[in-house]
């Protein structure tokens, strides 16, 4: 290859999710077949996962997106230089200029759908799908994290279904197998009491507010663990106060144990009101054997199976209803976890994922090898 492989991507890599182990798994995989491979942030990555990365002999580098022409400036002048075989991109409009640079500069092109788009109706509507006919020449293959977000693109951008690959994310199954909770109990001094986990953005669209709207129906006086950051922290700070639960709600933050915080759950919780792409907690509480309880959001109903239960979106009383049967109802809850931890390893395994990934890239350059 010439410049090898490219994975740019539109990202602060600030902790130890599974998002950048996935970046990790996939640099030491193509590292033992001796692949060039170049990794591009939004800012320096974190000591995780900066440090396996350069060991795995990654070419680390950052652009400040925040300056798009200086971003510009500098990723064309990359690829033009060392002009890569395949570029992947990972959060980046697929209609971006970066994207355009990619392949001006003669790399096979990927780009990575994280989000569900919506089709868009009338003028505006056909305007965009326009713009997307002329321009979807520029990508090689759309890369979808879930059949939801492949039937989304195909429909909202005009993307032949053809040159959409599904690509469902993987976990590092090891990290949550014979993990206890104690600690994270001791922490937040909740003893034996039911503990409702959610891990999300605290924003509108992951549905946070009406979560918190269902702990004052929650049976047992069971807590919830509220872990992420995001805008409306003071406002639900304030909204748990009214509602008279600020004693069983803990806003944990940004976390770097998730593993340990889900292994503490009684029920994991993942109340998103927008169309989830995939739901990355969903998969790591079943890999915990953690019952989980899902919105009707996008693709979460088809990864968690019959492996815990669904309740409409912006519901606090479905999801209190759905919590109170498995904090009531153990065996219950033992069984569905059971069936999670069973399905999580069949399907998400970050061995399959990347396996799935390597082999993506060789189709595609094996493709273009065809072509010449």
């Amino acid at each position: 290859m010439r410049g090898g492989i490219w994975v740019v991507l539109h990202l602060d890599a600030k902790k130890r999710g599974s998002g950048e182990q996935q970046l990790v798994a996939l640099a030491q995989r193509l590292q033992r077949e001796g692949i060039p491979l170049t990794m591009v942030f939004a800012a320096e990555p974190a000591p995780y996962p900066g440090r396996e990365l350069r060991a795995a002999g990654v070419d680390v580098r950052w652009v400040d997106y925040a300056h798009p022409a200086h971003a510009l400036a500098r990723l064309a002048r990359w690829f033009a230089a060392e002009r890569p075989s395949l570029t992947h991109f990972h959060f980046i409009d697929p209609y971006s200029p970066y994207v355009s640079a990619a392949k001006l500069a003669g790399a096979q092109v990927l780009v990575h759908d994280h989000l569900c788009p919506a089709a868009t109706p009338g003028f505006r509507g056909a305007r965009k799908r326009a713009r997307s006919v002329a321009l979807n020449s520029s990508v090689d293959v759309r890369v979808a994290v879930s059949r939801v977000v492949a039937e989304a693109v195909a429909q909202a951008y005009a993307v032949a279904p053809e040159r959409v690959a599904i690509m469902e994310n993987g976990i590092d199954l090891t990290r949550f197998r014979g993990v206890g909770g104690e600690t994270v109990r001791r922490e937040l001094e909740v003893a034996d009491a039911p503990l409702i986990v959610c891990v999300s953005r605290l924003d509108d669209e992951k549905g946070g507010e009406t979560l918190l709207r269902a702990v004052p129906r929650f049976a047992r006086g069971a807590h919830l663990a509220f872990a992420g950051e995001g805008p409306r922290l003071a406002d639900w700070k304030d909204l748990v106060v009214r509602l008279g639960v600020a004693d069983r709600v803990h806003f944990l933050g940004l976390r770097n144990d998730v593993e340990q915080l889900i292994a503490a759950a009684t029920v994991v919780v993942v109340p998103s009101e927008y169309e989830e792409a995939f739901g990355q907690v969903v998969v790591e509480g079943m890999a915990s054997g953690r019952t989980v309880v899902v919105t009707r959001s996008g693709a979460m109903p088809d990864l968690l199976g019959e492996a815990g239960i669904v309740v409409p979106k912006k519901n606090p009383e479905a999801i209190a209803a759905a919590v109170n049967r498995l904090v009531e109802d153990p065996e219950l809850a033992a069984r569905l976890g059971r069936l999670g931890r069973e399905r999580a390893a069949r399907r998400f395994g970050m061995d399959g994922y990347v396996e799935r990934m390597v082999a993506l890239y060789r189709h595609v350059l094996d493709a273009r090898r065809r072509a010449a």
